[in-house]
């Protein structure tokens, strides 16, 4: 398919056509590739939403069979501290 591609930094086309070259690929095989990349990082969600730093996540209640302890195995696998 052909298509045209508006509002293009330069720079990162002359990059991109750079690298392509280095690589042995073409500019369509180096776009296929970076769309790929792009919506797979865009569909990464938590709870059904977009994560985009770690004051994003949630809590989650854990309700294990071990919850009641669960603290206590934090402590011992983060630190050694044995209960």
């Amino acid at each position: 398919m052909n298509i045209t591609i508006r509002d293009v930094n330069s720079n990162l086309w002359r990059e991109l056509k750079i690298e392509t070259v280095k690589e042995g690929m073409t500019i369509g095989q180096a776009i296929n590739l970076a769309l790929e990349s792009w919506i797979r990082e865009h569909r990464k969600r938590v709870n059904g939403n977009k994560v985009k730093s770690f004051w994003d996540l949630k809590p989650v209640k854990y309700e294990g069979k071990d919850a009641g302890h669960l603290s206590m195995k934090v402590d011992e696998a983060l630190y050694g501290w044995k209960s």
